[in-house]
């Protein structure tokens, strides 16, 4: 008698996204995609390691993980969130997930760039530390609360900014193109999650917003 063979269902999601941190920018995202009522399209892959090579092999770990619970998932889009910092990997990281179409929405230097620039255009040279304590000064006096890490709130206390974010990230992006036509992700300030950011308020849209680094022309 011949088995009867069955085809594994494919489910299909829209966006995968692997942060660097367990905290800050996984909190923001997470309230966004609450806030987008985002829930059934976009999936955060398990926290491995803050480095950048850790968080783009989060990417093939998690499909792993999906095929040993008998579950084959798709998604159209695939995000890392990482930060410059002093890691020695963050170019190489950038290559690779070019390699293999990931999208990285990257900050230099850290995650906190993309939140002050709801307030204001940074446009000098900044490190983490400055940019904390610029954070925590204007949460002092716009919120009466300190800038922490590890806040669940943060997203819903800048939500109403958010347009200005994005458009003071596309100045600094504009500014850093090269005569190539790409971004130099090495210069300080810049980051690219607005395009993230567009790219979740945009899911549900009839044109979806879901260009992203490091391929030319995605600003």
């Amino acid at each position: 008698m011949a088995r009867k063979i069955t085809k594994r269902k494919i489910e299909q999601k829209t966006v995968l996204i692997a942060l660097e941190d367990s905290k800050s920018s996984r909190y923001y995202f997470q309230s966004l995609v609450k806030d987008k009522h985002l829930a059934g399209e976009v999936i955060f892959a398990r926290h491995r390691g803050s480095n950048p090579t850790k968080v783009l092999d989060t990417i093939k770990k998690h499909y792993t993980e999906e095929q040993k619970k008998s579950k084959k998932v798709m998604y159209e889009k695939e995000w890392i969130v990482i930060d410059r910092d002093s890691f020695d990997d963050f170019l190489s990281t950038i290559k690779k997930a070019k390699e293999h179409n990931v999208c990285v929405a990257f900050s230099n230097e850290s995650y906190e760039l993309w939140l002050l620039l709801h307030f204001q255009l940074v446009s000098v040279y900044t490190d983490r530390k400055n940019l904390k304590s610029q954070l925590n000064k204007i949460f002092v006096e716009r919120f009466q609360i300190e800038y922490e890490k590890s806040s669940q709130d943060v997203y819903y206390l800048v939500r109403n900014l958010q347009e200005v974010a994005i458009k003071n990230a596309k100045i600094l992006a504009l500014e850093h193109i090269q005569n190539n036509g790409e971004i130099n992700p090495e210069k300080n300030p810049i980051t690219m999650i607005y395009q993230l950011v567009e790219c979740l308020n945009s899911l549900y849209s009839k044109e979806k917003s879901c260009d992203c680094f490091p391929k030319k022309g995605t600003i």
